[in-house]
């Protein structure tokens, strides 16, 4: 249903990089695979670079003192990666169009496993760009024993088919 292999000549074969907006129907769910496990130090890492200096994702000492016992990973991490585990479904993606809501309903600790689940809630046209067509979607973050620990409400701009910068790269 969805070939991710294209033959484009002899002994050629092209790997398809996302789908195009005309493949997506609103009540689609794509499972992204595969997961993440995210460690402590990317959590660090996420914590500097983002200069958040809350020694509850960091300091142990500290962190083991509240009720989670432990560090937290840091927010922004587990959004980025909800959005980045589906660039295989959502590779003809033009831009985020933005955010509505982000919820995140458990705690994610480094040494987590994640996956990501992409509902998508409507299709319709982009009133900016007829290049494109707008899928809203729900992504959804969980752990290997099914808890969900974020849901992220966005919407985003995707390529028509046959339009947007593959086609002109010759893919």
């Amino acid at each position: 249903m969805f070939a991710a292999f294209h033959e484009v000549g002899k002994l050629r074969i092209r790997e398809s990089v996302g789908l195009p907006f005309e493949r997506f129907a609103a009540g689609q769910v794509f499972h992204h695979r595969p997961g993440i496990t995210v460690s402590q130090q990317d959590n660090v890492d996420e914590a500097l670079a983002t200069l958040n200096q809350a020694m509850i994702h960091y300091d142990e000492n500290y962190a083991a003192k509240t009720e989670f016992g432990r560090p937290l990973v840091v927010s922004t991490l587990t959004l980025q990666r909800a959005v980045g585990l589906g660039w295989k479904t959502f590779g003809r993606r033009k831009r985020i169009r933005g955010f509505s809501s982000i919820r995140l309903t458990s705690p994610v600790f480094g040494g987590d496993t994640l996956y990501a689940r992409t509902r998508v809630l409507s299709v319709g046209p982009d009133p900016d760009d007829a290049d494109c067509g707008v899928l809203t979607c729900e992504a959804t973050m969980s752990r290997p024993d099914g808890t969900d620990v974020a849901f992220i409400h966005y919407s985003q701009s995707i390529y028509r088919d046959g339009r947007g910068p593959l086609p002109a790269l010759g893919y």
